[in-house]
Parts: structure tokens; C-alpha cells; sequence
């Protein structure tokens, strides 16, 4: 996550070996500064990029509409909605994104938005949001400063404020048939965004319930991030043992066997091959930014 006002930030972002860069018009930006970040999308877009990152662009709720016209060129991924409440709000923004993607040249339906859900009434409306575009591909939220701010609660303590929240925003995007987006909780009294151990301990924790990625708000827990959310060798080993043993299976009248201490059936079979095919995603998402970063490198 990167504030869009602050150039020498942006200037390291494609150093960093993330796999998505998101320059962020809202939180990071201060008021005065708004109009004047949007405009320097367009320009930075193939600077962050360099190092292989996507490009992704969290846009403000009260004018995310106008800052389309900014922020809609060839080379962003993705476009992040702040406090999404209803479908029309998110219709709304595709309708306007369809109209800029025929007009510059961009795939038709190529971008993707993520509906950030941080309010009470986007909770409530989570399942009419995430049906509400094609272009939403994994949904999750109802976390964090903004819904701590709605509820009137301390969201750094040791219990999960937002257990009920998050799980129906989930639920949600799950019964849509749209990726998760979502993270285990573990206490972080102090706040910090830049305890690399407890960033990899979260985002472990989270990989075991689903999720295939998170956000970093501060440089130093990228690694942590793109490490744990890689599939370890011995997971891999233990997937490729679960199919092979299934395959077997499969050519008897038994529903289930053992592979040495594994219990093998249809359920685990199917996690296995989850496992393996995300593990061949990560290889070649590494694959992509080592050979950008190689040419950058290159021409610096």
C-alpha cells in the first residue's frame, strides 16, 4: 500500500517484491491533497510496475465515480472501492469502468474491483454487493480502523471485535462463489504494521483457513506476506502423496484409505489439488517479477 502523495515512496514501490502495488487515493492522502493525488495515477502506473507488481488503485467512496476518469488506464489491475454500502453503488462504478475500458484501448471486463466492506450498512448488505458485478472476484472485509470507528470500539485488544462481521462478509462472498478475502485474527496490542514475526504468524494462520494473500501496510513484511502465503515443499510432498493415494482409491470400492498416518478421500483429495495448483500460481507469479526485475535492473 502505497499513499500517492508521497514520491519517494512510490519511487521504491517496484523495489519492494510485492506482487501488487496499491497506490491509495483515500486513507494516506490528506483532504487538501485529494484532487492532486488522482492525477499522478496515470504517470506512476509504469514506475511501480517495474519490479513485475500489479498495479491496483483504492479509491475514495464520496468521489470514487470521478476519480475513474484519473485512474482507468492500461496497465491497472484492479480498482479498490472504500466503504462500499450498497450494489448500486458498485454497479455504478462498472458501468462507468465499462465506458473508460472501450475508450482507452483496455479488454472489455479485464479490470477487477474489490468492494471493501468497513461499514454496519455493508455488512448488512454484503450479499447483494458481491452479486452486484462480475468484476468482484473475491470478497471479503468487515474489519479494521473504520469499522472500529463505526462501532466505538479499541480494535487493538486481544479479543476479535469483528468475528461476526467478517465471517458474514465471507459467508457472503463464499456462497457468491467468489474468493475469499479474509484474515485470522491474532492479537496485536501495539498496532504495529511492521512486526514482520507476527505478520507471517497471521498470515500462516490465515493460508490454513483459506485465504491466498493479504495486505502490507509497511515495506518490511512483504516477504513475510509472499513467504507464508507460498505453500511450504513439505505441504506440497504431503499434497502430491493425498492424490496419489486417492488415484489408487479411485480404481477400488472404498471411500476412504491411509497413507501412512493420512486419512485419503474425496475431501482431501480436492484440498490437495487446491494446494498444488495455488503452489504452481506462486511459482510463476515469482517467475513474472524475477524476470521484470532482472530487465529493470537491466536498464538501470
Amino acid at each position: 500500500m502505497m499513499p500517492m502523495v508521497t514520491e519517494r515512496f512510490v519511487a521504491a514501490a517496484w523495489t519492494r517484491g510485492a506482487d501488487a502495488i496499491i497506490l491509495d487515493l483515500e486513507d494516506s492522502v490528506p483532504m487538501h491533497l485529494k484532487h492532486h493525488a488522482r492525477r499522478l495515477v496515470k504517470d506512476a502506473i509504469a514506475l511501480v510496475s517495474r519490479g513485475g507488481a500489479r498495479v491496483h488503485v483504492r479509491l475514495n467512496h464520496a468521489t470514487a465515480v470521478e476519480e475513474l476518469d484519473d485512474v482507468v488506464w492500461p496497465g491497472v489491475s484492479l480498482l479498490m472501492y472504500a466503504k462500499t454500502e450498497t450494489a448500486q453503488e458498485v454497479r455504478l462504478l462498472d458501468e462507468r469502468i465499462s465506458v473508460l475500458e472501450e475508450a482507452r484501448g483496455i479488454p472489455p471486463g479485464s479490470i477487477e474491483l474489490t468492494a471493501i466492506i468497513e461499514t454496519p450498512r455493508g455488512v448488512a448488505n454484503a450479499m447483494d454487493i458481491v452479486q452486484a458485478s462480475t468484476r468482484i472476484v473475491r470478497f471479503g472485509g468487515g474489519a479494521g480502523y473504520d469499522m472500529g470507528n463505526e462501532y466505538k470500539v479499541d480494535i487493538f485488544t486481544d479479543t476479535d471485535p469483528w468475528l461476526y462481521t467478517k465471517g458474514e462478509c465471507e459467508l457472503a462472498g463464499r456462497a457468491a462463489g467468489a474468493a475469499p478475502s479474509m484474515s485470522v485474527f491474532l492479537p496485536n496490542p501495539e498496532g504495529s504494521v511492521s512486526d514482520a514475526a507476527w505478520t507471517r504468524s497471521q498470515a500462516l494462520a490465515s493460508m490454513r483457513c483459506g485465504a491466498r494473500g493479504g495486505v502490507a501496510l509497511h515495506p518490511g513484511v512483504v516477504e513475510a506476506l509472499t513467504t507464508s502465503f507460498t505453500p511450504a515443499q513439505d505441504d506440497l510432498v504431503t499434497a502430491r502423496t493425498v492424490l496419489l493415494a486417492y488415484h489408487r482409491l479411485c480404481r477400488t470400492r472404498e471411500t476412504w484409505t491411509r497413507a501412512g498416518d493420512l486419512v485419503v478421500d474425496r475431501y482431501e483429495a480436492e484440498r490437495a489439488r487446491e494446494l498444488l495448483w495455488w503452489g504452481v500460481l506462486c511459482r510463476q507469479r515469482d517467475d513474472e517479477k524475477r524476470e521484470a526485475l532482472a530487465r529493470a535492473e537491466g536498464v538501470t
